[in-house]
């Protein structure tokens, strides 16, 4: 495992530990009308990041990252990352069946991608409540066949 792949992991156990720690708040689903508003910025920043995906290109990846985010998956892990994705399950399609959850200072969109190779793709975007800005604090991709 390389150093920025070491990074990236670094990144979301932290953000995971975040998440977790303080009040221990459980993740909640959000009312419809919460919802809505996320999803407003949520959706184009999902759609802008899975396009800089398929294209390769980190500039448009990680263009809604935090400094967090941008530090912890700089332009080498992405480009691992992403050879590790489209190996074993392609290159992005669509998503569908968003899910909208809250756990303490943050809010996570979580929705249903389809891939070339797999289809239920978890895609989980984190952001931190209150920040205008809609900075993303965490992102995952999870599915059987990424963890096999």
């Amino acid at each position: 495992m390389s150093l920025s792949h070491v990074s990236f992991l670094a990144v979301l156990v932290a953000l995971a530990a975040v998440a977790a720690s303080g009040c221990m708040s459980q993740e909640t689903v959000v009312s419809e009308e919460v919802k809505a508003e996320v999803l407003a910025y949520a959706d184009p920043i999902a759609d802008n990041l899975m396009q800089g995906f398929n294209e390769g290109n980190y500039t448009i990846y990680s263009r809604d990252f935090s400094a967090e985010m941008r530090q912890g998956l700089d332009e080498a892990a992405f480009e691992q990352n992403r050879e590790h994705v489209t190996s074993r399950i392609g290159l992005y399609e669509s998503r569908r069946d968003p899910v909208v959850t809250e756990t303490g200072e943050y809010i996570a969109v979580t929705y249903k991608g389809e891939f070339e190779q797999e289809d239920g793709v978890a895609l989980r975007f984190v952001f931190r409540k209150g920040d205008e800005s809609h900075r993303l604090y965490g992102l995952w991709f999870n599915s059987p066949k990424l963890r096999s």
